[in-house]
């Protein structure tokens, strides 16, 4: 999972908190594109270190992306 997530953030610069957010709905795999609609985030008043998965902070945050060859290659033999 670390390579994906790693090769996600490089082939198409996404933010940390938008990339563990990802789900397999949110990769279309078919059409070769990832859908940005969500982020993981820390409550601050938390200690407890637990992580939550919530909206994007504007609308203008929800994007799709375009997978390259060697993103598609990683994901695919991933999700198989």
């Amino acid at each position: 999972m670390f390579i994906c997530a790693f090769l996600t953030a490089c082939y198409i610069g996404m933010r940390t908190g938008k990339i563990f957010a990802l789900t397999w709905e949110d990769v279309d795999l078919d059409n070769r594109i990832i859908k940005i609609n969500k982020t993981v985030y820390a409550k601050d008043n938390e200690k407890k270190g637990r992580w939550y998965i919530g909206t994007t902070k504007t609308e203008w945050s929800y994007r799709e992306f375009y997978i390259c060859d060697t993103l598609y290659k990683a994901l695919y033999n991933y999700k198989i």
